[in-house]
């Protein structure tokens, strides 16, 4: 008899994190799951101690591959999952003991194709008491338009370019999907922000989305994670992702999303672009690239009706004299920060 979830969990080097994770999937009040660990080429015992759990439980299956990074590591896993519902775990994270029984059996009630719980982000060390829960969360539903929509959700009334309010609708690890959502679509490989890739075309192809306000995953916060790492160029991930998600809106003929989406894109894009200028060197080739982007979609950020005549006024500067763009802009800081 196939399971009824497939959990796939990637690991690299996760040693001192794995048996609680785990161990919080093993103890789940719904039993009727399997557990696909992806070894991503772990330098560690990681692999080692997937084999033992393999042992010990047969709902326990190890795949052993090269490093390839996560997206790579959950492709993986989606290529032999059997269940009728796919989630995924982070290897340094833990998570309710109810958490897959709340999920589940709310996404059969309402006839979800996906349904989105809440996190918590707790500290390296820190345990949280995954039995204790407040049972009078709340439920809400949402077409695929309007879940869609959520990923422009104001912070304070203000539009929230970096995308800040919508991390739960954007974090992979609170969900469960029926599988189907996956038979055409897989995470992009070799990106950071995979999930920023992927999470438009998943909602785009969901009937229905169900969110439960209850606190079912704890995130543990590493200094090493994409979050808190050193900038780097790949970090221009995020910026590619955004673009990815406009042409999509555009491909779908949904004017008002695209015109969201692509506000959102050209304003992470000046934040990075001007972070590499003044924290990384030899990015010339790089910052190139997303100048082209910004030529790419010129007409559509020209006619956006959320980009004030400021902005767009600025974006023309930026397309036709990068330089004195980041002379004037360098002024008003300057300006700004004896005021």
């Amino acid at each position: 008899m196939n399971p009824k979830i497939s959990i796939i969990v990637p690991i690299f080097n996760v040693e001192p994190y794995i048996r609680q994770c785990v161990d919080s999937i093993l103890k789940q009040t719904f039993t009727n799951f399997e557990l696909i660990l992806v070894n991503d080429g772990s330098t560690d015992n990681s692999g080692d101690i997937c084999e033992q759990y393999a042992k010990q439980d047969r709902r326990v299956i190890v795949l052993h591959k090269k490093n390839e990074g996560q997206s790579s590591a959950r492709n993986a896993g989606l290529d032999i999952a059997s269940g009728d519902y796919i989630g995924f775990v982070d290897g340094d994270d833990y998570i309710h003991e109810r958490m897959y029984e709340i999920l589940y059996s709310e996404a059969e009630l309402h006839r979800s194709d996906m349904i989105i719980c809440e996190l918590m982000n707790v500290e390296i060390g820190q345990w949280c008491n995954t039995k204790n829960l407040d049972c009078n969360y709340s439920i809400n539903h949402y077409t695929n338009l309007q879940a869609l929509n959520q990923l422009y959700k104001p912070i304070n009334g203000r539009f929230d370019t970096m995308g800040n309010a919508c991390e739960g609708w954007i974090f992979p690890v609170i969900k469960l999907y029926k599988r189907y959502l996956f038979n055409e679509l897989r995470f992009e490989k070799g990106r950071i922000y995979e999930d920023e890739f992927i999470i438009h075309k998943l909602l785009y192809n969901c009937s229905k989305i169900t969110t439960i306000s209850a606190i079912l995953y704890f995130y543990v916060q590493r200094p090493d994670s994409t979050v808190g790492s050193p900038f780097t160029t790949k970090k221009f991930d995020k910026v590619y992702a955004l673009q990815d998600r406009a042409e999509f809106f555009q491909d779908i003929k949904q004017k008002d999303l695209h015109d969201k989406a692509i506000k959102c894109f050209f304003e992470v894009l000046l934040w990075y672009y001007f972070s590499a200028k003044s924290m990384l060197s030899n990015v010339d080739s790089d910052l190139k690239e997303l100048r082209g982007s910004v030529k790419k979609n010129f007409k559509s950020l020209t006619k956006n009706p959320y980009l004030n005549w400021k902005q767009k006024a600025m974006l023309i500067l930026f397309k036709f004299n990068p330089y004195v763009f980041e002379k004037i802009k360098n002024v008003k800081e300057k300006y700004s920060s004896v005021m």
